[in-house]
């Protein structure tokens, strides 16, 4: 299987780096001009409320609401994946119901609105020309497609062994 995006990298037992060890990592763009994606399964220690209050955005959400760890590139940027609402002409649309965005006035929207589904992610997994098509093919990932259900999984903790199991479509 070629990797097109959107689709969900996973990362095999081979897997040599920590950053990236136990990962499922959605591809949002993939070109000869090198690769971009957010890890979907690894929530960091820190509230979205903490992260309203340091940056001045109100915010009606609970305590439990986590931010996730994107990835090791640029991790004061922030990410949405977004389940339902329409999406602006900058952002990228995954799939029928979901779509990424880096905008902030967005995100200010959803942290104050308890009834939107949306994750948001810090940092991003970045690849150069070649560097990600060349992991892959050394076996270091294997490529899944996007399942919906999976991008704002409430068990993330198990996430990986699920795709990673998962058959091929």
């Amino acid at each position: 299987m070629s990797l097109h995006s959107p689709a969900l990298l996973v990362a095999t037992t081979s897997m040599q780096d920590e950053r990236f060890k136990r990962t499922v990592i959605l591809i949002i763009e993939h070109t000869d001009k090198g690769s971009l994606g957010v890890i979907i399964n690894k929530p960091l220690p820190i509230s979205l409320q903490t992260i309203a209050k340091e940056s001045g955005l109100p915010c009606e959400l609970t305590p439990e609401a986590m931010a996730y760890y994107g990835g090791p590139v640029e991790p004061q940027r922030g990410m949405v994946i977004v389940k339902g609402g329409l999406p602006m002409p900058e952002d990228t649309v995954l799939d029928f119901t979901h779509f990424v965005s880096t905008r902030k006035d967005l995100l200010e929207i959803l942290m104050d609105d308890v009834t939107q589904q949306f994750r948001l992610f810090l940092g991003y997994a970045g690849w150069g020309p070649g560097q990600l098509d060349f992991e892959i093919a050394e076996g270091t990932w294997v490529i899944r497609p996007l399942v919906s259900e999976w991008l704002l999984s409430t068990t993330p903790a198990s996430l990986w062994e699920a795709v990673l199991a998962a058959e091929l479509r």
